[in-house]
């Protein structure tokens, strides 16, 4: 399946070296095929990846690694999507990392001494696709529909919000395997989601939290009936896009910036170029016109 994206970009080659996009006039449109990843638009202005390696309950291979960040990359400056979705094919969201896939095999095998290496070379791969999450400027839903473990928990748990249908689980499996709980961001954001003291039994545990948990602890925003778990995330989307570019964006932008702020002050001040910046846009000067105008009839 090919997919459209914007390519007002500098050539970006695949894992076999492949070109995957060229520079072309712009607003011209060119099409790039994913092996492990589809993305298409739904609706206008509503942007969704699929995970697509069901058969492995979409696991994270090193391909789909750099295809993610190849797709991050072109959506970071492609404005006509505002809202991002990411979900998984078939019955599951996203396993984690592939341990059994042939590629991070052959390049663990000579890296398996190495710390320094395996770092650079593995490691980061994986871990950086949370940092381009959270500086994309879409807001991500995270739309899981059944089992996210390891790094796909963390895929959702880097997203602005969650929803989860009843056959979802959550689990940081590294622990289960000899590595440290700690991972793509985990110590970072479930003990702000859900507490550190339930954090730290989650994470030292390693154990499985069901979807009726993840509600109930703060670890999704809402468990919705099977069968609407896309319809429910396409509302949420929705409802974004009513509201103005910048100020979605901006929105973003400080729910990210303001989790590590110093102090409240440095928090509100952040705020406060936000909201001048949106004071001088078009959008907020017509809604300023037309709340006056529904308050006068």
């Amino acid at each position: 399946m090919k997919y459209l994206v914007d390519t007002n970009m500098v050539p970006i080659t695949n894992v076999e070296g492949t070109i995957m996009n060229e520079q072309i006039k712009e607003g011209k449109e060119h099409e790039m095929a994913f092996k492990t990843i589809k993305f298409e638009e739904p609706e206008t202005e509503v942007g969704l990846i699929t995970l697509d390696r069901p058969e492995r309950l979409n696991a994270m291979s090193l391909d789909m690694v750099e295809e993610l960040q190849i797709l991050f990359g072109q959506l970071y400056s492609r404005e006509q999507v505002r809202v991002l979705m990411i979900t998984g094919e078939g019955r599951g969201f996203c396993s984690g990392a592939d341990l059994k896939d042939a590629r991070l095999s052959r390049e663990a095998a000579t890296l398996i001494t190495n710390a320094t290496i395996h770092l650079v070379t593995i490691q980061k791969k994986y871990a950086n696709l949370v940092p381009e999450m959270r500086r994309l400027p879409q807001p991500i839903i995270a739309v899981v529909n059944g089992p996210a473990a390891g790094g796909g928990m963390c895929i959702a748990l880097a997203s602005d919000v969650i929803i989860a249908g009843p056959r979802a689980t959550f689990t940081p499996s590294f622990i289960n395997i000899g590595l440290s709980g700690g991972e793509m961001g985990t110590t970072y954001f479930l003990p702000r989601m859900v507490g550190s003291a339930r954090a730290a039994e989650i994470l030292l545990t390693g154990r499985t939290v069901d979807a009726a948990e993840a509600e109930r602890i703060g670890l999704v925003s809402r468990v919705v009936e099977e069968g609407r778990l896309m319809e429910a995330a396409l509302e949420i989307a929705r409802r974004m896009l009513e509201k103005s570019p910048m100020g979605l964006r901006l929105t973003k932008e400080a729910l990210h910036l303001n989790l590590t702020a110093p102090s409240l002050e440095a928090a509100i001040e952040l705020e406060n170029r936000n909201q001048s910046m949106c004071c001088c846009t078009p959008d907020f000067l017509k809604a300023v016109e037309a709340f006056s105008k529904r308050g006068k009839g």
